[in-house]
């Protein structure tokens, strides 16, 4: 699937953040490939340049909202110092290849840390760490200071029974005492007859009560299922651990139902099992000489290489369409007249009339 990406060197030579937007892709497992246009070796690795190609697993990968960031370190910035553009490809475990793209590369002061020394064997290159700089010294932590003792506390006021005011009136002799007692028996009285005419002897109002409103019933809306992205879709078929026949059939089917970009991962897995009708439907993703599919970039080399697996089987179609391919060129692949006509000449035999008269157009 065509990404979009960028690359943007960092403060520490060496270094440098890649960018990939448009990919619905969990970050966890990600690889990447990196190809240049000259050279035989084109394919990077973390130890040079490779004929074949590499998958390099960066050590940090990291989603911010819907950008993927691969923190890039000596190994792959300090090779390419001085190439313009690469081509770029993301592949996810399981799925495969799930996007492609062309990315030009900034110029960047390098770090002098690469050696292309090291033996290689592995296609999937897990990248060295970044060197970890020393740890600052901690600062001491300072002494806690003495603690002070809190003050003694205050002692508490003695408590005493507060006194009987009526105790000294049965003690009181003569008129003066039964004075005091008659007067305060009368108040008693009176707050007593108050307290029943005001507070307990009223007569009780009827409230009606009125009933809470009831509340209509709300009906639930229907929730729908959230919808699956093209890649849940694809993993959880592949889960099923289908055959190659039964895949290029699946893949088929995608297609016709327009969603080319499930048909392209499902392609691409019975492909990679030796599927030879599934590597020339992926190779025609790539074909410059045919219509692009739902966006995909065209590519003369992935192409070329695809159907060439296919025509060594022995695939007619696959021979046809790869001398075709070979006659016009195209998409980074340089036309040539004699692979075109040894491999037309290889459909023909199989007597595939497009290939007879593909021949027949060839200059002499």
């Amino acid at each position: 699937m065509p990404v979009r990406a960028s690359i943007t060197p960092l403060s520490e030579p060496g270094h440098a953040l890649l960018r990939v937007t448009e990919l619905d892709a969990a970050p966890d497992g990600l690889t990447i490939s990196i190809q240049r246009q000259q050279g035989p070796d084109s394919h990077l690795a973390d130890d040079g340049w490779r004929r074949t190609e590499t998958w390099l697993m960066p050590d940090q990968v990291r989603r911010r909202g819907e950008v993927l960031e691969f923190h890039l370190g000596p190994e792959i910035c300090d090779r390419l110092a001085g190439v313009a553009t690469v081509r770029l490809r993301v592949r996810e475990p399981d799925i495969g290849v799930v996007g492609t793209t062309v990315v030009a590369w900034p110029a960047m002061l390098t770090s002098g840390a690469a050696d292309g020394s090291n033996p290689f064997a592995d296609d999937i290159v897990r990248l060295r760490r970044a060197r970890e700089r020393a740890a600052p010294e901690p600062e001491p932590v300072p002494e806690p200071p003495p603690a002070v003792e809190p003050p003694p506390p205050r002692p508490r006021p003695e408590l005493r029974a507060a006194r009987d005011p009526m105790a000294d009136l049965t003690k009181r002799r003569g008129g003066t005492g039964w004075m005091v007692a008659t007067a305060i028996l009368l108040i008693l009285i009176g707050g007593g007859y108050y307290a029943w005419t005001n507070h307990f002897d009223k007569p009780e109002q009827a409230v009606a009560a009125t009933p809470p409103p009831t509340a209509s019933p709300t009906p639930l809306a229907s929730a729908e299922p959230p919808k699956k992205s093209v890649r849940e879709t694809v993993a959880e078929y592949l889960a099923t651990k289908p055959q190659p026949d039964a895949m290029l059939a699946k893949g088929r089917e995608f297609a016709k139902d327009g969603n080319m970009a499930a048909s392209f991962l499902v392609f691409r897995q019975a492909a990679e099992q030796g599927n030879a009708a599934a590597q020339v439907e992926l190779a025609s993703f790539y074909d410059p000489t045919m219509q692009t599919k739902a966006g995909f970039p065209h590519d003369g080399t992935l192409a070329a290489s695809w159907y060439e697996r296919a025509a060594l089987a022995g695939v007619a179609e696959a021979q046809r369409k790869l001398g075709l391919l070979f006659a016009k060129g195209g998409a980074g692949l340089t036309a040539d007249t004699a692979k075109a006509k040894s491999w037309l000449q290889q459909a023909a035999a199989q007597n595939d009339a497009d290939a007879k008269k593909a021949l027949d157009s060839l200059p002499k």
